[in-house]
């Protein structure tokens, strides 16, 4: 009876199946999914309207602009609709500003993810900038589809040049998030000057005033903020009777360049400490 029982024992046991090993592109996935599901639970789970917050949130800004300045908007930006100057301007500087901002708590926010071998610090920046990006270029398109509903129509002949500005910010600003990690982990008491920082950059960056309107010899000192060019390209590109001069795309793919090579030498440099603080 009991060989009887262990036979029958036997069989029931499921086939020996050999552990498959993945390869690294898709832990690596696998990883990056993870991330960018959990910060947008963390993001946007504690709102009631959820994913609908971030374009609401720039529309409230871009709301408060019209009636501060709704008396004399159609001559502060001549060849430009203002709301539509505000809408090229201030959604893509938005998302620079979360990727860099907030990369400077990316270490810490993240620690109990950290852990796990197959997670790295540049993965969490890779899925919180891809995040940025998926969220305002989301709302970018949402607010010209509204501009058109309300007869303000962007050009769509130079969407191309749009899109190339996008990436090339995005990339810009992912650079800039790996300092802001390093700079947020090592810096302390330097992560509160980095937003006093940023918030000069807001408005000199041609963000919510033409730079037309500034005066020599301060307009050339504007124009070597990188951030002044891609924007500006946006603008005349979704209006091209903008009038937009002095703008050298190619100053600000040097930046880009130069700020991702400076971020990747700083995360190689401190990524053996980083990972030992686990």
């Amino acid at each position: 009876f009991s060989v009887k029982s262990c036979n029958a024992m036997s069989v029931q046991l499921p086939p020996y199946r050999p552990v498959q090993h993945r390869s690294g592109l898709k832990v690596m996935g696998a990883a990056f999914h993870a991330l960018l599901m959990r910060e947008l639970q963390t993001r946007f789970g504690g709102y009631r309207l959820g994913y609908l917050w971030a374009p609401l949130e720039v529309i409230f800004q871009i709301l408060i602009f019209l009636v501060i300045f709704g008396a004399f908007r159609e001559r502060l930006i001549p060849g430009m609709n203002f709301s539509l100057f505000l809408v090229a301007g201030m959604v893509p500087f938005r998302m620079f500003q979360k990727m860099a901002t907030r990369a400077l708590g990316a270490v810490e926010g993240n620690r109990g993810l950290l852990i796990y071998r197959a997670i790295r610090h540049i993965d969490v920046i890779i899925a919180r900038s891809f995040l940025e990006l998926i969220i305002y270029f989301f709302t970018f398109i949402l607010l010209l589809a509204g501009l058109s509903f309300f007869g303000i129509f962007p050009s769509l002949g130079n969407l191309h040049i749009v899109i190339f500005c996008w990436i090339t910010l995005f990339l810009f600003g992912f650079g800039t998030a790996l300092i802001m990690m390093v700079v947020g982990h090592y810096g302390g008491e330097i992560s509160k000057v980095i937003t006093i920082f940023f918030t000069i950059l807001y408005f000199t960056s041609g963000v919510i005033f033409p730079l037309l309107i500034v005066p020599e010899p301060y307009f050339s000192y504007l124009l070597y903020n990188p951030l002044v060019h891609n924007l500006e390209l946006i603008k005349h590109s979704l209006a091209p009777n903008y009038p937009s001069y002095h703008i050298d795309i190619g100053y600000f793919l040097e930046w880009t360049i130069g700020i991702n090579f400076l971020g990747l030498l700083m995360y190689k440099a401190v990524e053996k400490d980083l990972i030992r603080s686990k």
